[in-house]
């Protein structure tokens, strides 16, 4: 781990750089904004959530009246996740990867930092 804002991990099929907010433990995260970083190049975002997580986050924008007061939530790159931690979102990025279903799933990130919503 270079930077200690991220937690990065490299395999042979792709890199996946995740976001460490507010210095909570990588083994204990609920959510993983992160770049995943093929060997060409290709780079695509996914924000790996657990539902708790996403119940949380719907809760405060109740509050907020965000949403329609917490009623929805929605994001290009929502991957919602069983299990917390880095692992268990490696173990899908790795997933997503082998089974060549990233670039049908997740929105990939342009030269200039576009986010590119795949058409399915």
């Amino acid at each position: 781990m270079a930077d200690d804002a991220y937690y990065s991990w490299q395999e042979a099929a792709f890199t996946v750089n995740i976001l460490l907010a507010g210095g909570v433990d990588p083994e204990n995260l609920e959510t993983g904004d992160s770049i995943v970083t093929l060997p060409g190049g290709e780079k695509y975002s996914a924000l790996m959530m657990t539902r708790e997580e996403i119940s949380r986050v719907m809760d405060r924008q109740q509050s907020s009246a965000e949403s329609l007061g917490g009623s929805y939530f929605c994001t290009p790159d929502l991957v919602v996740v069983r299990s917390r931690g880095v692992a268990a979102m490696i173990d899908i990025v790795r997933d997503l990867v082998e089974s060549e279903e990233i670039s049908r799933l997740l929105p990939r990130i342009s030269n200039d930092g576009i986010l590119e919503i795949p058409s399915n």
